[in-house]
């Protein structure tokens, strides 16, 4: 191999997705390689001769223009080591060079012949970044399915005989015989409700009848509607078995129905699930909720993260270890505030608990700091906020002492501000949407990531209801909220590499929390006031959105789902770092350094980048 083929190998084998090729493949690539000078100036998709050509820029800038209402703007800029493939893709938009450059041009058909036996470098060059990010995402799911049973078992294959059903009259003796029978631990129970048809009323299980009947000394003739369980949650069969754990850790029961096309299908138990799972979150919560003293929640508390560190170890998905940490979180609260019941005594008037942040979107992390506030019910005298304030402190002092650690801008229960009746908390709202100062919209982006805890659940609810009838007709405070936004801007450089932090402790980093990820959280947040969503976690608000039949009015579905992909990765990515970073003994932050990925994650970040600047600058347009 002559010298300068030498030459054009080494150039190309640096640059995605040629670095993945073997080198005959590289050698066979570059026969075909034709070196062009352009001058500035040049419209380049106005030269038949490179019409559906890849180039791979050795020096100089080219710019990608377009022009929209007689407006010209710069969408991207290439300079040396990036490839462009604006000749190929063919998207109504012009390459121009800004400065003279020397590129290196492979003629499509020529590259796709070389490469024909690698279809990822085939779709690298061929299809949009949004589609190229959809695929990573693609292929890390079938690493994640590998990874855990759940995430590649549906609910409905766990079932493996219809449930039993039992109507409401029949005695509990007729109940225990049935189980006995059938060598089931529970029974559905049924009510005729008139033309309307059978209704499910509640379940009865093998403990219902020890603790409610025999304990109770009961007679056995007793109906079986007087012991059953009547908060009845259900999942379709259709859900990853995953979700179906999380929902059951969540609610703290043992038994989901189970539902196809509406109808009931049959029922699943933690048993069940818990078998399925290795990496055993439930069994945590187990132990957490079996604790009897603040030091043995602390002994769970200190394990969390060498949990997470083990399931990013072994593939699972970034967004079922924060589901996972997230219930443990919940656990953990809720635990504490019965402790603190226990000594302070029962609550003077109803509450809620509630969270917000990271742990209310069920996204939270180990090293999370903790959000939460207390709303109390509107009849509490002066004399009660005592025994609140010292619930609040006793929760708090808790979590922080679980690895939770006390939140740096005191939004917590323990502040007076975040402690009180509701009718405060309904003013707190009120004002912050018709008057979106500075300090209003921070607040918004900590508080309108709502979700209930412990205690009463309408305190709650009552004040999310309240939230999203205002901001769907509340376009200057929506506005508001998207000016805001573009603060938090994606680090993305016009030209190859990325704008890193330039002084400091993290300089030469760039801050995956605050420019990547939060830009997306606050992009999903404001999607949901505007149309109304009540989902609180970032998925599953664009979910919402991708599927609303007026969603096409905020932003269209194609983007929501690219928002979702972008996400997903660069939650994967910053659990990768927490493990690189744990591994080398270093501390454990949100700063990573381009050079400590590979040359493909770099092309995949910049391709989320591009998903969220985009979507950003829609919003600035709307104002």
């Amino acid at each position: 191999m002559n010298s300068e083929l030498i030459e054009h190998v080494m150039f190309v084998q640096q640059i995605p997705p040629f670095d993945i090729l073997p080198k005959q493949v590289l050698q066979e690539l570059t026969k075909n390689i034709t070196i062009t000078y352009v001058t500035a100036g040049q419209v380049l998709t106005d030269n038949d001769e490179l019409q559906d050509t890849i180039l791979l820029i050795k020096k100089g800038i080219l710019v990608k223009r377009t022009c929209i209402n007689n407006e010209t703007s710069t969408i991207e800029k290439y300079g040396e080591g990036d490839l462009c493939r604006q000749l190929i893709l063919n998207n109504n938009s012009t390459l121009v060079v800004e400065e003279d450059a020397l590129v290196y041009c492979l003629k499509l058909d020529d590259v796709l012949s070389a490469v024909g036996e690698y279809p990822s470098v085939m779709q690298f060059l061929t299809v949009s970044h949004e589609t190229r990010l959809k695929q990573t995402i693609i292929s890390q799911h079938a690493t994640e399915i590998s990874a855990s049973p759940l995430n590649n078992t549906l609910i409905g294959d766990l079932i493996s005989k219809q449930a039993a059903t039992i109507s409401q009259d029949e005695t509990i003796q007729q109940a225990a015989e049935k189980m006995t029978r059938l060598g089931y631990s529970s029974l559905v129970v049924l009510k005729q409700e008139g033309s309307i048809g059978i209704k499910e009323l509640g379940i009865v299980t093998d403990r219902d009848i020890r603790v409610r009947c025999v304990a109770e000394a009961l007679p056995y003739t007793t109906q079986v509607s007087e012991i059953m369980t009547k908060d009845l949650y259900s999942i379709d069969a259709s859900s990853i078995a995953f979700d179906g754990l999380i929902m059951m850790m969540d609610k703290n029961i043992h038994h989901l129905l189970v539902t196809k096309n509406s109808q009931l299908h049959g029922v699943i138990t933690i048993t069940d699930l818990m078998h399925k799972e290795a990496q055993n979150a439930a069994h945590l919560i187990s132990v957490i909720r079996r604790a009897k003293t603040v030091d043995e929640l602390v002994k769970v508390g200190v394990m969390l993260p060498d949990v997470q560190l083990k399931m990013t170890k072994l593939g699972i998905a970034g967004l079922q270890i924060g589901k996972s940490i997230s219930a443990l979180s919940k656990a953990l609260t809720v635990k504490l505030i019965e402790l603190g019941q226990e000594e302070l005594g029962q609550a003077p008037v109803p509450f809620a608990w509630f969270s917000a942040g990271s742990l209310a979107r069920q996204e939270q992390l180990a090293y999370s700091d903790q959000d939460n506030g207390l709303i109390i019910s509107d009849s509490a005298l002066p004399e009660h906020f005592d025994w609140f304030k010292k619930l609040a402190n006793f929760v708090c002092d808790g979590l922080n002492l679980c690895g939770f650690v006390y939140c740096p801008g005191n939004v917590m229960a323990s502040n007076i501000k975040w402690r009180q009746t509701q009718k405060v908390w309904l003013d707190y709202f009120r004002t912050w949407i018709d008057t979106p100062s500075p300090q209003a919209l921070l607040n918004s982006s900590i508080f309108f990531d709502l979700s209930f805890v412990y205690g009463e659940m309408s305190l709650v609810s009552d004040i999310k209801k309240y939230v999203l009838s205002k901001t769907t007709k509340s376009t200057l405070f929506l506005a508001h909220l998207s000016k805001n936004m573009q603060s938090n801007r994606p680090p993305l450089g016009f030209i190859r590499d990325f704008v890193l932090i330039s002084s400091g402790d993290n300089k030469s980093t760039m801050d995956l929390k605050h420019n990547a990820i939060a830009p997306i959280v606050d992009l999903a947040r404001i999607y949901a006031l505007a149309l109304g969503i009540e989902e609180t976690c970032t998925i599953g608000r664009l979910q919402k959105v991708a599927e609303c039949k007026t969603g096409n009015s905020v932003v269209s579905r194609s983007s929501a789902l690219s928002l979702i992909d972008a996400f997903e990765f660069l939650v994967q990515l910053k659990l990768g770092l927490y493990l690189k970073k744990s591994l080398a003994d270093l501390p454990v932050n949100n700063y990573l350094s381009p050079g400590d990925i590979s040359r493909l994650e770099r092309t995949h970040l910049k391709d989320a980048f591009k998903v969220i600047k985009t979507l950003q600058d829609a919003r600035q347009v709307m104002l």
